[in-house]
């Protein structure tokens, strides 16, 4: 970090993430058996709670990013971790669909719009050309938290008990407690002033902030390739081992943790970063074509040839994790990293909803095609958002932000 004054802030952002990612791992680990063994939900009941949800949590990122650009986003995103953590103690009382309902609908409101809040958090609390480096550090902590937090629910999963997973969900809803403790410790900042003339929603009319956003969205269903499709296909398509798949998924959390950040050194802009997310497109197209060569032959060559393919898609989910932070803040307004936050993750969100129902189709229905298919569309999108970044960038001026502006 540059600016010695924020190193604190940036610091206690980081543990604080790190904490809420542990506990989410062990929520996400044992979540599905404790609605459906505890609260007592069948599975068709507890998968519409989590459809619905999911739904009105992607819409409330843009209204809360908006009220965080009026505020200011330290307190609010406090607000969000006591949010979820009500939601956490409350969910073991919760023995209806309608109860259940209305509070995965609540966790989800306050996740959906942590994400938009934080990214105003990191946009006011640091530079412009440090706010991809921190996002990707952020990034690259979230996913050794998760790692974490899942290896430990192991032992509640093992255990089979309804106490175990009560205390799944109840770690979880700590981990928020102790996440907003250490927010209240980074100082509260300024917003900035609306420019006269400025609308008061203006990301959704943003049309190539927009687009891009939805292009990435495209683009990001490599990640889903992973933890979705992945296990189905070495299972039923492969002759790998099955214990093969826990290293590939070792290995795609390592890679991101290890050089996520060093993936940001060279994106520094919305051109650079445009090239960035092209270079995700090649490698996604590159990852799906080795994943598909894995069916039809021997386990040995099978297990490289994964192993080959996801170490393809890891590395592009490290350029567009890079690139998609930096056109998310770079081409936004300083006065609306909060809206354009939340209007970019809404249009991802929107997007990514749909890729379960398309990988199965095209990777795990069709085979072998469908993954070159898959590849070929995420390479086609990774090439469409430079014209598009030249777009957004002939739209806009892009102003020097503020520096940041400690207020208590």
């Amino acid at each position: 970090m540059t600016t010695e004054m924020f190193r604190g802030p940036v610091r206690f952002l980081t543990i604080a993430s790190f904490v809420t990612t542990v506990g989410s791992g062990l929520y996400l680990a044992g979540s599905m058996l404790f609605f459906t063994r505890v609260v007592g939900l069948g599975v068709p009941g507890v998968s519409t709670g989590l459809a619905v949800a999911t739904a009105v949590g992607i819409l409330s990122g843009l209204p809360l990013g908006a009220v965080a650009d009026r505020v200011g986003p330290r307190g609010l995103y406090v607000a969000t971790q006591g949010v979820q953590a009500t939601a956490m103690f409350l969910f073991p009382m919760a023995h209806s669909f309608a109860a259940f309902l209305a509070l995965v609908t609540v966790a989800a409101i306050g996740q959906r719009g942590a994400q938009a809040v934080g990214g105003a958090l990191v946009a006011r609390i640091s530079e412009p050309g440090e706010r991809t480096r921190i996002r990707s550090h952020l990034r690259a902590v979230t996913n050794l938290g998760m790692g974490i937090g899942a290896a430990a629910a192991g032992v509640a999963l093992q255990l089979d008990s309804t106490a175990g997973y009560t205390l799944l969900i109840l770690a979880n809803g700590l981990s928020f407690l102790a996440a907003a403790g250490l927010l209240l410790k980074i100082p509260s900042v300024r917003p900035v002033p609306r420019p006269p003339g400025a609308r008061r929603m203006e990301a959704v009319r943003d049309r190539p902030y927009l687009a891009l956003s939805l292009l990435c969205g495209v683009i990001a269903f490599q990640y889903d390739v992973v933890s979705l499709v992945l296990p189905l296909w070495l299972v039923s398509h492969t002759a790998a081992p099955r214990w093969w798949l826990s290293l590939l998924l070792v290995t795609n959390m390592a890679v991101v943790v290890l050089f996520q950040v060093r993936a940001t050194r060279w994106v520094r802009g919305p051109l650079p970063a445009s090239t960035a997310l092209r270079g995700a497109g090649f490698l996604s197209l590159a990852g799906c074509t080795v994943l598909a060569l894995a069916a039809g032959v021997s386990a040995p060559v099978a297990a490289a040839l994964l192993l080959v393919g996801v170490l393809l898609l890891s590395s592009g989910e490290l350029g567009l994790a890079a690139g998609a932070f930096e056109v998310s803040f770079a081409l936004a307004p300083e006065h609306a990293q909060g809206q354009y936050q939340g209007a970019f993750n809404l249009a991802d969100g929107v997007v990514r909803a749909a890729s379960p129902v398309v990988l199965t189709a095209l990777c795990l229905e069709w085979g072998k095609p469908g993954w070159v298919v898959l590849g070929v569309v995420l390479a086609l999108c990774g090439l469409a958002t430079r014209p598009l970044t030249r777009w957004a960038v002939r739209t806009r001026v892009l102003p020097v932000p503020e520096a940041p502006v400690p207020v208590g």
